[in-house]
């Protein structure tokens, strides 16, 4: 085989093993949402919802009462657990009234309800659904100052912990 052949075949199985290694698949850090959660999640008419005192920073004590009302919205026989049927809802075009029509269909998602599920019964309590939006409120306060900015809010970066 010829120098220039080998060059060409040891450049092109350096390059693909990069790429492989590379890869979000092999990634040490675990989804921690959906890319269509994430998308919604990053609009600024989520951050308005969440900011109640209307000063273009979400603070944790607003984004934790804000997720605990979107819990107790979701959890329709109020049993402190949300199974599949609260979870999507009455149909799959229900909004809740917490949120955006798009927000609202993603984080409906038999996927991401699956993530919240760290117990693996098929259902999430109030506990896990907090903890993973703790885990989401951590993964976006990139200051650690226990405050979003509307900057930090647009940044994109949610799909991993």
């Amino acid at each position: 085989m010829n120098f220039q052949l080998r060059s060409s075949l040891l450049i092109a199985a350096t390059l693909l093993t990069t790429a492989v290694f590379s890869a979000p698949a092999f990634s040490a850090e675990p989804m921690l949402t959906t890319g269509g959660y994430a998308t919604q999640m990053h609009k600024m008419a989520m951050m308005k919802m969440i900011d109640a005192d209307g000063d273009h920073k979400v603070t944790k004590t607003e984004y934790d009462t804000y997720y605990g009302k979107l819990f107790d919205e979701l959890d329709t026989n109020k049993d402190g657990i949300v199974d599949a049927k609260e979870w999507a809802g009455p149909s799959s075009k229900s909004k809740l009234d917490l949120t955006t029509g798009g927000y609202s269909h993603e984080l409906r998602s038999m996927k991401m309800m699956s993530m919240m599920d760290k117990d693996g019964d098929h259902t999430v309590t109030k506990e896990e659904f907090l903890a993973f939006h703790d885990a989401v409120f951590a993964k976006m306060d990139t200051a650690g100052t226990s405050e979003i900015t509307a900057q930090q809010w647009g940044a994109k970066g949610l799909t991993s912990k």
